[in-house]
């Protein structure tokens, strides 16, 4: 009996053991009974769970971390960051233990933090009142944008200055991997409205991108490559991306149009760092997975990955990925919905068995979507008196007003319905334009068939005149 004790003693002692990040709060006057987390671990499968608070108003979570990871608390779905809403992309790193105490009322004024881990969310929340409650610096550097290009980059260096400054009064507190980690955050934060910038304007002026639509004085600090690539780095959960987007800024390739991400790493591997390269080209494939789910082109490109890096770390999550979305191939049943129109009535995906089915996700402020909206005239044109074909799009807008008004300002005909966002995350949507063909029986026909604009159209008439025939 005593060796089944020891035994026993050892496995839970393991068991204890293994769990090495702990997080825990107490809430005074919460909002809900609830608290989501979201965890991100650098190449781990990724980790939702909603924690019940007990009697006392507390929460526990417990977890394993091989490496770092970014954590997401959210306490009340109906306020922003800014009000106490949430805790949104914070650094864990194995063996962090964070204890928090908050009044829901008052939130970012009674939040208190205890804990090996409470220098880096004490980081956290001093950036956010300082840039963005006190600031409200990407607001602030929005319309600056929209009166001064000038005044605009200058905010964008003095901000990044700010963010730097705050950051470096904490670096005798945390590990030099959170250090540096935030650093490249930082700069991806920055960059991103540079570039977003830079990119709107070559499109209004209808001229290439390059650095000289940023302002001399303000240039080399925006399109500086620092901090630089190396593993650590690398498990920043923007960096790498953003160093694309720099590289294509800074050092553009013949032939490759600014934003393919895939035909410019293609041809530029070489300048990234392997930890780079790596990370790059796993989210890139990840994002293959998610567009056009398991078919047999992206199955050729996870071989290949497997072949290039053998011993990845991304490649359980690759192909975990791979194995979910089998259920959208061709044949699958596609998932049944009942969503309200515009009018308020439900719409459901069974009241068109029989009929074929062009599904479109999309949103009244994304812009690709609205682009293939006018060029789809002709899909519908070519198909008119076809009671066989049903064009529904379903918008994922929050706000109902502005979904009707971009149904009328773009002229989108077709049936509408709005998402409650169920139906897009069960069609596994991550990103939109997102588009599917569902054949008479209610199966999928085809996962993002060719778009409106691909080759004025006949693409994607030849595509549904097949499914007609079947």
């Amino acid at each position: 009996m005593k060796p089944l004790l020891i035994f026993l003693f050892i496995l839970f002692s393991i068991k204890i053991q293994a769990q090495n990040v702990f997080i825990r709060g107490k809430i005074m006057n919460p909002v809900s009974q609830t608290v989501e987390i979201m965890i991100f671990p650098y190449a781990q499968k990724s980790i939702f769970e909603t924690l019940l608070l007990n009697e006392k108003n507390e929460f526990e979570f417990k977890t394993t971390l091989t490496d770092i990871a970014y954590v997401t608390l959210t306490f009340d779905k109906n306020r922003p960051i800014s009000q106490g809403g949430r805790l949104q992309w914070y650094i864990l790193e194995p063996n962090d233990t964070i204890s928090m105490t908050f009044d829901a009322k008052y939130f970012w004024k009674t939040m208190r933090y205890t804990g090996n881990a409470a220098p880096k969310f004490e980081y956290y929340k001093e950036d956010l009142i300082t840039t963005n409650l006190q600031k409200d610096w990407e607001t602030t550097a929005k319309t600056k944008l929209t009166k001064s290009k000038t005044d605009f980059y200058q905010y964008l260096v003095e901000i990044e200055r700010l963010k730097l400054k705050l950051l470096e009064k904490y670096k005798s507190k945390v590990t030099t991997q959170f250090y540096t980690i935030c650093k490249a955050d930082i700069k991806s934060d920055i960059s991103t409205k540079t570039v977003r910038a830079v990119y709107q304007e070559a499109q209004k002026r209808k001229i290439d991108v390059t650095p000289e639509l940023i302002p001399a004085a303000f240039r080399a600090a925006l399109t500086s490559m620092a901090p630089p690539q190396d593993s650590i780095t690398a498990k920043s959960m923007g960096y790498p991306f953003t160093l694309m987007y720099l590289f294509m800024l800074n050092h553009p390739t013949q032939g490759v149009e600014f934003g393919d991400r895939n035909a410019y790493l293609k041809a530029n591997k070489s300048k990234f760092h392997p930890a780079f390269a790596e990370t790059l080209s796993s989210e890139l494939l990840e994002e293959e997975i998610a567009y056009k789910g398991s078919n047999e082109e992206v199955v050729k490109q996870v071989i290949a990955f497997e072949k290039e890096y053998p011993n990845s770390r991304f490649l359980a999550r690759i192909k975990n990925r791979l194995i979910e979305k089998e259920a959208f191939l061709p044949g699958k049943p596609a998932f049944a919905f009942t969503l309200p129109d515009t009018a308020g009535r439900n719409v459901q995906l069974a009241d068109f068995k029989g009929k074929i089915v062009y599904l479109d996700f999309w949103a009244s402020w994304c812009g690709p979507c609205l682009a293939e909206m006018k060029p789809s005239l002709k899909i519908k044109e070519h198909f008119k008196g076809h009671d066989e074909i049903v064009f529904l799009y379903i918008s994922t807008d929050k706000n109902e007003a502005d979904w009707k008004k971009a149904i009328a300002k773009h002229q989108i005909t077709g049936l509408h319905v709005r998402d409650n966002q169920n139906v897009s995350k069960a069609f596994g949507v991550s990103g939109i334009p997102s588009t599917f063909i569902i054949d008479r029986y209610g199966n999928f026909q085809t996962i993002q068939p060719p778009k409106p604009t691909q080759n004025n159209g006949n693409d994607l008439i030849k595509v549904l005149e097949s499914a007609l025939t079947k």
